[in-house]
């Protein structure tokens, strides 16, 4: 990613035919700016595919949560990485923020739209259990620090760039470095409730390290009466019509994530663009027919899943990304299939460690950045787009092809250390102060009404919905006022109140009378308070225990024995096996 050509005879001639005023910003051909500008606004536009892709696989109380973690990824990162992101990643040593500060606009634009894809992969992996403030952190951390740290090493003229790194449109830069963030913060939440029916917390000596809150039982499927009313079944794809439009929008967008790496179709770069948007499409072909026989195999028929078809699709538009330029169109398709096996398999492989990666993101993103980065030193041509002087190992490269691969896994397990480092020191600390993963009756009630009052009208009215969110509100006011009982000091219950009327100067007599010294209590006194102290504790747990089942209970009541509901669309009839299949 180079900002500008080495052939700059034609900026000189345009600076002097531009106004005084826009002298200073013209360093690209007109043409240029125009495709930057255009690729970049697709590319952002594949944040509507993430969000369509997401929400299928997200159960139906939490499918809007999703949509508005995607849409305010968008709003924030802009912010931040205007702020400082885009100084870190290509900015002199001690620039921050670009505002007024003469950059190349078009390319601050079209390097936001890497910064936000690379941190929308955390969305899918953590959706249903994140409460959505404190994934906005790590969003926003995402996209103005660790991106942009990547985005430096690779194409900013860092450490990776100048030992040889090649990484053309980000298979690691973005791509893998969003799958080991969404990997991290996904062991450190812990999976959906009921995800794994037995589910083992971590033991020995990792406990430590993910410092785990809960024990075995809070993941597994409820066993409590009431939550049992309001738990939405484990299911992997919901609306598989959505997921596959969602995966037509992200083809569509790595159409442009890949070609618009090269910044211009001038100077013969137009070729370039061609060429890596062919082999894109080659490796996407060729990932699609991997995805169709590994689910053909798994389900030892003809039957071809569209989790599993979808998944492959994405993974090899994903390595695709690192070689799309110096490849060739004949073996871009095997590169394609590759990625799809290792993203299927990697998927299981989570699966059976019981990692709740909710849509595969860590499996699609992980992996498959990869092999696209090895790619680039086992199958590059000489002839193919815009390489003219390396060769890969399997075209006749020998040692310098072979020292080229260990570049490219250098530079891999370098972003991958960036990625785990940094994501982990968020979530843990954002989980010390505010709490990362949300709470349990917010998860089994849903995302969508807790944290957005969203009201669907599917399931019960407006009205009871309030009502349902006063009782949750008693929880925490409830919390609230034990927290500012324990600040009291006990003799401040005992107090005598004034009174007025006939009792008055009774009341004033008692009150003028001077208090003796309190005298220090006996070993065995503070004992006693000591214990009264935790019982009341206890009752106080206990309290908060069935206030929370209460409004469990109430939402579990509404589901199943509402005849019909009312909302802005007038009033339609539903029974309860109606509403349970909805669920």
């Amino acid at each position: 990613m180079e900002m500008v050509s080495s052939d700059n005879s034609w900026i000189l001639g345009m600076q002097m035919h531009a106004a005084p005023e826009c002298k200073a910003f013209r360093t690209r051909h007109r043409a240029d700016v125009a495709f930057i500008v255009t690729m970049g606004g697709r590319i952002i536009q594949m944040q509507s595919g993430f969000a369509m892709l997401e929400s299928a696989y997200a159960q139906p109380n939490n499918a809007a949560n999703i949509m508005m973690k995607n849409l305010l990824d968008l709003c924030i990162g802009v912010l931040v990485f205007f702020l400082f992101g885009y100084s870190i990643a290509y900015g002199d040593a001690y620039d921050v923020g670009c505002a007024d500060a003469g950059v190349d606009v078009s390319h601050w634009f079209i390097s936001f739209s890497y910064a936000t894809t690379a941190a929308t992969i955390n969305s899918g992996a953590l959706a249903g259990r994140v409460a959505f403030f404190p994934y906005l952190l790590l969003s926003s951390v995402m996209t103005g620090l660790v991106y942009p740290v990547s985005a430096r090493l690779v194409w900013g003229d860092g450490w990776l760039a100048q030992i040889g790194f090649v990484d053309f449109a980000g298979s690691a830069t973005v791509h893998l470095v969003g799958a080991v963030s969404a990997l991290v913060s996904t062991c450190l939440v812990g999976p959906r409730i009921g995800r794994f029916a037995e589910y083992r917390a971590w033991r020995k000596p990792w406990a430590w390290l993910v410092a785990e809150k809960h024990d075995d039982k809070y993941y597994r499927v409820p066993e409590d009466p009431v939550e049992k009313k309001v738990h939405v079944p484990f299911r992997r794809c919901r609306h598989p019509v959505q997921l596959l439009f969602g995966t037509f929008l992200l083809l569509v967008g790595f159409l442009a994530f890949n070609p618009a790496s090269t910044l211009s179709t001038t100077n013969g770069q137009d070729l370039v663009v061609a060429h890596a948007s062919a082999t894109t499409l080659l490796a996407a072909a060729g990932a699609g027919i991997g995805g169709m026989l590994f689910s053909m195999v798994r389900t030892r028929s003809s039957v071809v899943r569209v989790p599993e078809l979808t998944n492959a699709l994405i993974g090899g538009l994903v390595a695709s990304c690192a070689c799309c330029s110096v490849i060739p169109l004949s073996v871009a398709p095997l590169v394609g299939c590759v990625a799809a096996l290792l993203t299927l398999l990697v998927e299981e492989l989570l699966v059976a460690l019981q990692v709740d990666d909710a849509v595969g993101a860590v499996a699609a993103h992980g992996p498959s950045g990869v092999w696209g980065v090895l790619c680039v030193s086992l199958f590059s041509d000489e002839f193919c787009g815009g390489n003219s002087t390396f060769k890969g190992i399997f075209f006749g490269g020998g040692k310098a092809a072979w020292e080229h691969l260990g570049v490219q896994m250098l530079g891999a397990l370098v972003l991958s250390t960036l990625a785990f480092f940094s994501t982990y020191v968020v979530v843990m600390l954002t989980d010390c102060v505010f709490g990362f993963r949300c709470s349990r009756a917010c998860e089994l009630i849903g995302l969508d009404f807790w944290e957005h009052h969203f009201d669907d009208g599917s399931l019960h009215t407006n009205r009871d919905k309030a009502k349902l969110w006063e009782l949750s509100q008693m929880r925490l006011d409830l919390s609230r006022r034990t927290t500012s009982l324990d600040n009291l000091v006990p003799q401040k219950w005992c107090r005598r109140h004034r009174t007025r009327g006939k009792d008055a100067s009774e009341a004033t007599t008692a009150s003028e009378t001077p208090r003796t010294p309190r005298t220090p209590r006996s070993p065995q006194a503070e004992i006693l308070v000591q214990e009264a102290q935790s019982t009341v504790f206890q009752l106080e747990a206990k309290v908060a225990d069935l206030e929370q089942k209460l409004s469990l209970l109430a939402l579990g009541m509404m589901r199943d024995g509402q005849t019909s509901s009312t909302d802005v669309c007038g009033t339609r009839k539903m029974t309860s096996e109606d509403s349970k299949e909805e669920l």
